[in-house]
């Protein structure tokens, strides 16, 4: 798992879940690309999933995870 990706399911598991608009802001990746690339490599993995938050697109983190932060 790289960084970034570390640092989005940390930052999902104390939010729960987040617009990407929030992760992109509070993450700063130094290409907004890599943060698209390192989402898209999560949920590939099963750790987040894209939802629908009052119209914004967000990511929640699953159960599988959350379990992988514990390891």
């Amino acid at each position: 798992m790289t960084p970034l990706q570390r640092d989005v399911l940390w930052m999902l598991e104390e939010a729960g879940e987040e617009t990407l608009a929030c992760i992109l802001a509070t993450l700063r990746p130094s290409n907004p690309g890599d943060l698209d690339a390192a989402i898209a490599a999560l949920a590939r993995l099963g750790y987040v999933r894209q939802i629908e938050v009052r119209g914004d697109a967000a990511i929640e983190m699953t159960e599988e995870g959350r379990r992988s932060l514990t390891i």
